[in-house]
């Protein structure tokens, strides 16, 4: 069982780590919020990297590889969770983050069948169609949106929701890069090179921009909390993912992680206090039932 309990951690960090980012993303720019998410967890997988797998694997890895991690740290890092964040703005996480979870392995099904020359079975069919669905009453909730004190006066709902998807689209080419990135090199050390990287891109950005529109400067638990929310997703959530994927196995880790927003309801509702509607929970009910037909 212990490939099954670290994927359903794993599930939990990252639904945590969300729910965290989006009460903080009112008092950061996307930018330095992804910044200080990335600092985070830099600082989780370099204090592991010296006792697992040594610092000897960096200087192993094939340039090509790295290149390669490097290539995917930009566009899921830099570029995907920073629009994600900034989508999180916009809409409640009760719809950004199923929607994002929901959305990435749909998307990376039609590449897969369009570019890599899989077929479409009727499981894929049904699994997509049940996603769709599940996508379309979380998406589309009937009757006015859920209030929040988290949430922005005037909800640029569409915005958001196209925010969301379109960082779903940057993860998907990601993940094909990073695919290739893993030749010849250790899990662990992959993401050790690639978190650094997204941090050095990072820094002149966040530090070049404005931040005429927060009220006030952050706190320093503010600050911590968004180191936090990435030691979170990226460290801890990223090391029990590995975990699962040795002992249970990719697919099943794969579809227990998953189940991140069945934790990412309960938690939005009693710390963001965000109201979860039964369109919501028909819809992610669905997306679940959904990804296990696509996995």
């Amino acid at each position: 069982m212990t490939g099954e309990i670290s994927a359903l951690g794993c599930a939990f960090t990252w639904a945590l780590s969300s729910v965290f980012t989006k009460s903080l993303a009112p008092r950061f720019h996307p930018l330095t919020l992804n910044l200080l998410r990335c600092l985070g967890a830099s600082f989780v997988l370099w204090a592991l990297i010296p006792f697992y797998p040594g610092i000897q694997s960096l200087y192993q890895a094939p340039p090509a590889s790295v290149l390669f991690l490097v290539i995917s740290a930009l566009l899921a890092i830099c570029l995907g969770d920073t629009i994600y964040i900034q989508g999180l703005k916009m809409i409640n996480v009760t719809l950004a983050f199923p929607l994002a979870q929901s959305s990435m392995p749909v998307l990376t099904l039609i590449a897969a069948v369009l570019f890599l020359g899989e077929r479409m079975t009727w499981s894929l069919a049904v699994g997509a169609a049940l996603v769709i669905g599940g996508i379309y009453l979380i998406a589309v909730p009937h009757g006015p949106a859920p209030a929040s004190p988290f949430s922005p006066t005037h909800q640029r709902k569409g915005r958001g929701i196209g925010l969301i998807l379109m960082a779903s689209v940057l993860w998907t080419i990601s993940i094909s890069l990073l695919k290739l990135g893993l030749q010849g090199v250790n899990l662990v050390m992959a993401n050790g090179i690639r978190l650094p990287i997204a941090c050095l891109v990072l820094i002149p950005l966040a530090l070049g921009q404005r931040q005429g529109d927060l009220s006030s400067k952050p706190t320093a638990r503010e600050i911590f909390l968004g180191a936090f929310s990435g030691a979170l997703s990226f460290g801890l959530g990223g090391f029990l993912f590995l975990v699962a994927i040795q002992y249970a196995g990719a697919g099943k880790a794969a579809v227990l992680t998953s189940c991140a927003p069945l934790f990412g309801l309960p938690l939005s509702a009693l710390y963001l206090k965000e109201k979860v509607t039964a369109r919501i929970l028909w819809g992610t009910g669905l997306v679940v039932a959904g990804i296990f037909f696509l996995l």
